[in-house]
C-alpha cells in the first residue's frame, strides 16, 4: 500500500497547465535576480477558490528563493494591515542576519509611517489618505533598499514580496505599497525587486477602487486546465510511484472534472482509495475511476449547496437566472431580462458573488459559474426563472 499522492484542498507542487504563467514568473525572477532590476508592476493571479492559486504562489516563491532572492510572504486580511505584515515578514526573514538589528528601527518604521495601531489610525487615514499613502511610501521605498542593501552581504541578490488573498488587504495598505513601487520605478530601475500576489476574482474591482495607479498590476487569469492538463495532473502524480491510469479512466476523469483543480485531487484521491492504495504495478481502472467521480460529485454537490445556503435572496435570485440561461457564459443583459430587472439593479449581487469567489468575468458584459455543475443543480432545484 502506498499513500495517496493525490491532495485535495491542500498546497501541492505539481501545477500542469500552469507553464505559460510559471515561464511568465521565470522571466521576471531572471530579470530581478540576474540582471539586478525592478520588477515594475506587481503580477496579481485571479480566480476561485479551488483553482490552485496559493500552490502557484509557492512555487514562484520556491524558484525565486532558488535563484538567490530573499522572500517575504503574508496572507493578507489581518487586523494589523498589509504594511504592518509586510515588515514582519520582512523581519522574520532576515532575524538571522547579523546585522538585523540594524534593520529592525527601518522596519518599524513601515508601521508608524502609516499610523497602524494608533488610536486615531482610522479617522487619520480617512482624512488624509493620499498624504498618509504618500509617506508610507518612502517607508516601505527605504525598507526595500536598505534590505536589498544589507541583503548583498548574505548572498541575496533581490527581494520578493508575496501576497497571499490581496482582495482582502487594507485599502491604505494597497495605495502605498502602489505608491512605493511607483517611486521605485521613477528614480530607476536598478532595484532587484517584486511583487506576486494572488487573490478572488474581484480582486482587479478591489485594487482599482483603493489604488489611482491600478497600472502598477498586471493581472493573470487562472482558466480551468485543459483536459491534457488533467490528465497530465492525474497521471503524472501516480507514475513516480509505479501506478498508471488507464485511458478509460483518464477519460471519465477529465469530463467530472470540467477542468476544476480541486475537483481534479478530489477524483485522483478517490480513485486510489478505490484502487486499494495501489502498490507498484497497480492500475486505476475505469471501475475505480467510476466510483471516484460519483464521490466527488456527491462533495462538489455538498460544496454547492453549502455556498448556496450562504447566499443572500438577492444573490440567489441572480444565481438562478444564471442557470436558467444555461451553463455557459451569461450576459448581465439576459441576467437581467430573466429576472425582469434593470440590469443597474444587479450590481449589488453581481459584485457580492463576485468577492465571494461565486461567479468571475468571462468576458465583457459577461459572467461564469467558477463550480462546475453548480448550473445543473440550481436547475435541479427547480428555483430558475423570473418568479424566483
Amino acid at each position: 500500500m502506498q499513500p495517496s499522492p493525490y491532495r485535495p484542498g491542500e498546497l501541492t507542487d505539481s501545477l500542469p497547465g500552469r507553464e505559460p504563467l510559471l515561464a511568465e514568473a521565470d522571466e521576471r525572477l531572471a530579470h530581478m535576480c540576474g540582471l539586478g532590476r525592478l520588477a515594475g508592476r506587481a503580477h496579481v493571479f485571479t480566480g476561485a477558490r479551488g483553482f490552485g492559486k496559493t500552490s502557484l504562489l509557492r512555487e514562484i516563491e520556491r524558484r525565486a528563493q532558488a535563484q538567490g532572492a530573499l522572500t517575504a510572504w503574508v496572507t493578507a486580511g489581518e487586523e494589523h494591515g498589509l504594511l504592518a505584515a509586510l515588515a514582519q515578514a520582512v523581519r522574520s526573514a532576515t532575524a538571522d542576519w547579523r546585522d538585523s538589528a540594524r534593520l529592525r528601527p527601518m522596519l518599524e518604521q513601515v508601521t508608524v509611517s502609516v499610523n497602524i495601531g494608533v488610536a486615531s489610525a482610522e479617522a487619520t487615514l480617512h482624512r488624509r489618505d493620499h498624504e498618509t499613502g504618500a509617506s508610507g511610501a518612502r517607508a516601505v521605498e527605504a525598507m526595500v533598499r536598505e534590505v536589498l542593501a544589507a541583503g548583498r552581504h548574505h548572498h541575496r541578490r533581490a527581494l520578493v514580496l508575496f501576497v497571499d488573498e490581496i482582495q482582502a488587504a487594507d485599502r491604505v495598505g494597497l495605495r502605498t505599497l502602489a505608491y512605493a513601487w511607483q517611486h521605485l520605478q521613477a528614480e530607476g530601475s536598478d532595484v532587484p525587486a517584486g511583487i506576486f500576489a494572488a487573490g478572488l476574482p474581484d480582486t482587479s474591482q478591489v485594487i482599482v477602487a483603493a489604488v489611482s495607479s491600478s497600472e502598477r498590476f498586471a493581472y493573470r487569469d487562472l482558466d480551468p486546465l485543459s483536459p491534457e492538463a488533467v490528465v497530465r495532473a492525474l497521471a503524472d502524480a501516480a507514475s513516480p510511484l509505479g501506478v498508471r491510469w488507464e485511458a478509460t479512466a483518464l477519460r471519465a476523469a477529465v469530463a467530472a472534472a470540467a477542468g476544476y483543480p480541486f475537483a481534479v485531487q478530489l477524483i485522483g484521491d478517490h480513485a486510489w482509495q478505490q484502487a486499494g492504495s495501489p502498490d507498484p504495478g497497480g492500475v486505476i481502472t475505469s471501475r475505480h475511476a467510476a466510483r471516484a467521480c460519483d464521490l466527488t460529485q456527491q462533495e462538489m454537490t455538498r460544496l454547492i449547496e453549502d455556498r448556496y445556503t450562504r447566499a443572500t435572496p438577492a444573490e440567489r435570485r441572480f444565481l438562478n437566472a444564471m442557470a436558467a440561461l444555461g451553463d455557459g457564459p451569461a450576459r448581465r443583459a439576459d441576467i437581467a431580462a430573466t429576472l425582469d430587472a434593470a440590469s443597474t439593479a444587479l450590481s449589488s449581487a453581481r459584485d457580492s458573488l463576485l468577492k465571494q469567489g461565486l461567479i468571475r468575468p468571462a468576458a465583457h458584459g459577461l459572467v461564469e459559474f467558477t463550480i462546475p455543475g453548480m448550473a445543473a443543480y440550481l436547475r435541479a432545484r427547480g428555483e430558475t426563472g423570473p418568479s424566483r
